[in-house]
């Protein structure tokens, strides 16, 4: 694990934390793990904050919103949240954290393949498991529990975290992978409250990242680049986006979080594609467009917002006349 898991949290904690209706028949029941609905145990807590996914769940409590607490049944105990966001926040916090110096010492070293090349200024922390033939330059860094494969080429000035990389992957200076998403809310007093992420990245084999990208590890998900996808410089990839293989990224591209991005994919630089977006295969998207609709099989879009690219320029020429 990339965390420290809190063990020993009862139902009563998550209560005297938040601000949920619930009754005293379950409140000492302890709780094994906070994680997302789709793969929680019957012995964990999870929620639902949206029904545009799924809400089948084993976990034995839920936490959601009273517009949202008559989709479960009748064997589940439903905590209703009157400010549902916060307290998923407070519950990932209680439940997560960073592990310490101390313990990450403790882990087992670093396991690594032969022909490595590493230089005397770089660091690979403890519980590391690193391919053959891996080659790093000077001032990078690898923190602990990542997993390298085969044939992996680390820049200058590279910081890599919480991540789960391929073969045959190229990753540029300067590049941050791996740090924590982008993921807040407000308390009721308007105070900002961040979301403790527990998702990781995972790069599959054959991909080039080049110099001064950020990839933020996922929140409850984890954020995907898939294989033989080429990224250009100064490319921001926020918490749980999913990238799709043989895409093709332009330099300066934005990713807002949960984005989910096909194969096939031809991206120009500067765009920015919004939050929670669905772009499928073979879409072409032309420089600086803004995406703030799902994108259909094959399309091919310009402007912002992004729409067909022959609709835009019919629309371009009119406003030139």
């Amino acid at each position: 694990m990339f965390y420290h898991s809190n063990f020993d949290i009862c139902i009563t904690d998550i209560l005297n934390l938040c601000d949920i209706k619930s009754d005293n028949t379950y409140q000492k029941i302890i709780i094994d793990s906070f994680i997302r609905a789709d793969i929680a145990s019957k012995n964990d807590i999870t929620f639902v904050n949206s029904n545009k996914y799924s809400v089948n769940t084993k976990a034995m409590f839920v936490v959601t919103s009273k517009k949202l607490s008559n989709l479960f049944n009748k064997d589940q105990f439903v905590l209703i949240s009157n400010n549902l966001d916060c307290d998923i926040a407070r519950i990932s916090n209680l439940f997560y954290r960073d592990k310490t110096k101390k313990e990450i010492l403790s882990l087992s070293e670093a396991i690594t393949g032969t022909n490595l090349d590493v230089s005397i200024n770089s660091i690979i922390d403890n519980g590391v498991i690193i391919g053959d033939n891996f080659s790093m330059d000077s001032f990078s860094s690898i923190g602990h529990n990542c997993t390298i494969g085969n044939n992996v080429k680390i820049g200058k000035n590279v910081a890599i975290s919480n991540s789960i990389i391929g073969d045959n992957v190229t990753i540029g200076d300067g590049t941050k992978i791996g740090q924590t998403g982008f993921g807040f809310t407000y308390d009721s007093d308007n105070n900002p409250l961040k979301i403790y992420h527990i998702g990781r990245v995972i790069i599959q084999n054959n991909v080039n990242i080049n110099s001064n990208c950020t990839i933020d590890r996922g929140s409850f998900n984890d954020t995907i680049i898939g294989e033989n996808t080429f990224i250009d410089n100064l490319v921001h990839i926020a918490h749980n986006v999913t990238i799709g293989n043989n895409c093709m990224i332009a330099g300066q591209c934005g990713f807002a979080g949960s984005a989910k991005i096909g194969n096939f994919v031809q991206i120009g630089g500067q765009t920015g594609i919004g939050g929670h977006i669905k772009i499928s295969d073979f879409v072409k998207i032309a420089a600086k467009s803004g995406v703030i609709r799902d994108i259909a099989k094959g399309e091919t879009v310009m402007g912002y917002p992004a729409i067909n690219l022959n609709k835009y320029l019919k629309n371009y020429k009119k406003s030139m006349m």
